[in-house]
C-alpha cells in the first residue's frame, strides 16, 4: 500500500512538471510574408517594363537608327559578325508580324499586374495573394517562354550566331525568373510560421457580469 500511494504521488508531481500544451506551438511569423510581398511587388515592376518594352516593339514599324546601332554593334565588333540593318529590319518584321512581341508582352504585362496584386495582398497578410502572384507568374511563364521559342526560331534562319545564342539564352532566362518568382510566391503557404500569419482574424470575448 505503501508503495503504490508512493507510485501515485511521483505521478502526480511528474504530470505537473509537464510542459505546457503551446510549448511547442507554430508561431506566426508576420515579417517573412511581408518581406516576400515587398519582392514580389519589386519584381512585378520590372516585369511590367520589360513587357512595355515588347508592347512597344510589337507597334513598331520601322527600328530607328539609334536602336539598331546599340542592337548589333556589340555583334559586329565583338563577335566579328556582319548583319546589315535591313537583315535586322527583316528579322525585326517577321517577329513583328508573327505576333511573337505582342504575345509576350501581354503576357508579361498581365502576369505582372497579378503578381503586384499578389505581393499587396501577401503584405497585408492575405493568403488570396499566392494565389494571384502565382496565377500572374504562370501567365508570364507560358506566354514568355513560348513566345521566346517563336522568336528563337525565326532568328535562326534570318540572324548570325551570335543573335540566335543570345535570343535562346533571354528564352531560357525568362522560364528562369518566373520558376523563381512562382516559388518565391509559395513560400508563405509552405512555411508553417509564415502560414500561420495569414488570414488572422481577431476575436473578442466580452464577459457577462
Amino acid at each position: 500500500m505503501q508503495l503504490s500511494d508512493d507510485f501515485s504521488i511521483r505521478m502526480s508531481s511528474a504530470d505537473s512538471l509537464a510542459p505546457p500544451a503551446d510549448l511547442f506551438a507554430t508561431r506566426p511569423d508576420r515579417k517573412g510574408p511581408k518581406t516576400i510581398g515587398l519582392l514580389l511587388v519589386v519584381g512585378s515592376i520590372m516585369m511590367i517594363l520589360a513587357a512595355y518594352g515588347d508592347i512597344s516593339l510589337a507597334n513598331t514599324d520601322q527600328l530607328s537608327q539609334e536602336e539598331l546601332d546599340a542592337l548589333l554593334t556589340n555583334v559586329r565588333e565583338a563577335n566579328n559578325q556582319n548583319i546589315t540593318d535591313d537583315e535586322y529590319q527583316e528579322f525585326h518584321d517577321e517577329a513583328r508580324d508573327s505576333g511573337a512581341y505582342s504575345l509576350r508582352g501581354w503576357s508579361v504585362l498581365v502576369g505582372g499586374f497579378a503578381v503586384a496584386l499578389g505581393g499587396i495582398q501577401i503584405f497585408r497578410l492575405k493568403s488570396i495573394g499566392v494565389k494571384l502572384a502565382l496565377s500572374g507568374a504562370t501567365i508570364a511563364a507560358i506566354g514568355g517562354v513560348y513566345a521566346n521559342y517563336m522568336i528563337y526560331n525565326i532568328s535562326v534562319d534570318m540572324l548570325p550566331d551570335a543573335l540566335i545564342l543570345a535570343n535562346k539564352i533571354s528564352g531560357y532566362l525568362c522560364g528562369i525568373c518566373m520558376v523563381v518568382c512562382a516559388a518565391t510566391s509559395a513560400l508563405p503557404i509552405l512555411n508553417a510560421s509564415a502560414r500561420a500569419a495569414l488570414d488572422q482574424k481577431v476575436e473578442l470575448f466580452v464577459e457577462e457580469e
